[in-house]
């Protein structure tokens, strides 16, 4: 029996509603002032992650990611599995404590609270389709991170250093493991 098929979306949250990648090209000027407004940027300025749906089951979704940098949890968790470890953990928001299993071709997903109660049904998709979907969704998000502060950079008059250094703590994530995770799993 084959794992159920799944949809996995990195979106981000612009102008009060969640933006797909795809979907986002276009509004990326839109983004910046929408954080730039807020009287303080900080890590919690620029949220995102993965919706996923399994066969149809809601797996993660607006309530179950967070800030962009918890999201690149999910890609250290694949990066274990495709080497070879049976288990790994990831923490895609803040109160996650999500178990990752490998059991040959098939991953297996649970979202757990911190208490270990599980807050997520417990999914099965095939893991190396899972683990390509999300490391092209991964870079085509550092591309974005990449457009996005050098149309920061163009701003005049330019936006104050510590605030730069924001977006740049945001949106350049590590490339090197999802790359690892986009050549393991194969073309």
């Amino acid at each position: 029996m084959s794992a159920p098929s799944f949809r996995a979306d990195l979106r981000v949250f612009v102008e009060q509603r969640w933006v797909g990648l795809a979907d986002l090209q276009g509004l990326e000027r839109e983004y910046l002032d929408e954080v730039l407004r807020r009287p303080r940027v900080s890590c919690c300025s620029f949220v995102g992650g993965f919706f996923i749906d399994v066969g149809g089951v809601a797996f993660s979704d607006e309530d179950s990611v967070d800030e962009l940098w918890m999201t690149w949890s999910w890609f250290f968790a694949l990066d274990k599995l495709l080497d070879g470890a049976d288990e790994a953990r990831a923490a895609p928001w803040e109160e996650s404590a999500m178990k990752l299993w490998r059991h040959g071709d098939t991953l297996v997903l649970e979202d757990r609270s911190a208490s270990g109660t599980p807050i997520t049904p417990r999914v099965e998709v095939e893991l190396r389709p899972f683990c390509r979907s999300l490391a092209r969704q991964g870079l085509e998000f550092l591309a974005l991170g990449e457009r996005l502060l050098a149309q920061l950079d163009a701003r005049s008059p330019p936006v104050p250093a510590p605030v730069r250094l924001e977006f740049e703590r945001a949106l350049r994530l590590p490339r090197d493991i999802v790359e690892r995770v986009a050549e393991k799993s194969g073309p």
